[in-house]
Order: structure tokens, then C-alpha cells, then sequence
């Protein structure tokens, strides 16, 4: 039965990274059943301990992207896929995965900054942002604000999560 989880959660990351690469989307159709195979084979291996392993995983992932979603740094389908990821592993395994997967998204973002030859004007303006932020506290901002950049190229985040994943199986 664990394998079934592992293969279940591999075959869910490799295809969601597929199709965030491809068609910049993570599919309900495959993340969805992944969630829900989580909780039911998590429940078949240790009853009622593994549906509240299932179900803490599964609200930790969802959770810990929930504040970068509301601020659209990410978008829909990552939550939902870091929350499958949870379901499948356990809220432990989903937060080495979301550690793991910041450190890779930042690295692909500034990989992404130093190919366009923006990284230095990128610097200046969160920087600058920064500045204006902390000078009006009561404003809200979002992260949306920078898809208008005058140099804005979007990462496909489910890459970041995939590798992440991965990563965080090979920590162990």
C-alpha cells in the first residue's frame, strides 16, 4: 500500500509538472483524485490515524500556500497540489516539500531574471518596493502588482513544487 502511495504521488507531481510547464495549468482532474487516493489509502493502512494523517497533511498544504495565493504569487492549481501532496504524505513531509520548493523557486526565479538581464533592475524594484510598503502600512498590496513589470516573465510554480517534492524524498 505504500507503494501505491508513492507511485500515486510521483505519477500526480511528474504529470502536474507536464502540464504547468506546457500549458501553465495543474489540473483538478489530477490532483483532485490524487487528494482524495491520499485519504482513503492513508485510511485503509492505519484506520482512523491515517485519515487525521491524511486530512492534517492535506489542510497543511493547502494552508501553507494560502497567503501567497490571496496575494497571487501562485495560483490555484499549486495550492491544490502541495494539499494532494499533503493528503498522500502527511503534514511533515508537506512542509519539507514547501521549504524545499522555495528554495528551488527562487533559485529558477533569479535563473529567470539572469537570462532575461534583469536581475539587477528586479533588485531595485523590490527594493524600491519595499520602501514604499513599509512608508504606507496601512495599504494593502498584492503581488500582482508586479505581473504589470515592465520586464514580468511568470515560473510555472508546479516545476518548483515537483522538484521540491522530490528533494524532500531524497532528504528522506
Amino acid at each position: 500500500m505504500e507503494m501505491l502511495i508513492k507511485l500515486v504521488l510521483f505519477m500526480m507531481v511528474t504529470i502536474s509538472i507536464y502540464t504547468d510547464l506546457k500549458e501553465r495549468k495543474i489540473y483538478n482532474v489530477i490532483v483532485v483524485p490524487a487528494a482524495a487516493a491520499g485519504v482513503v489509502l492513508n485510511t485503509m493502512v492505519r484506520g482512523t490515524e491515517g485519515l487525521v494523517f491524511s486530512l492534517l497533511g492535506l489542510g497543511a498544504g493547502l494552508g501553507l500556500l494560502f497567503i501567497p495565493f490571496a496575494f497571487g504569487g501562485v495560483g490555484a492549481g499549486d495550492v491544490k497540489l502541495l494539499g494532494a501532496i499533503g493528503s498522500l504524505n502527511g503534514s511533515f513531509f508537506v512542509f519539507k516539500t514547501f521549504l524545499a520548493t522555495g528554495l528551488v523557486g527562487g533559485i529558477l526565479a533569479v535563473i529567470v531574471l539572469i537570462r532575461q538581464g534583469n536581475l539587477w533592475s528586479t533588485i531595485k524594484r523590490l527594493v524600491m518596493s519595499l520602501y514604499i510598503l513599509s512608508a504606507s502600512i496601512f495599504k494593502v498590496n498584492t503581488l500582482k502588482s508586479l505581473e504589470k513589470a515592465e520586464y514580468h516573465e511568470s515560473l510555472p510554480y508546479g516545476l518548483a513544487i515537483g522538484i521540491g517534492t522530490f528533494m524532500a524524498y531524497l532528504v528522506g
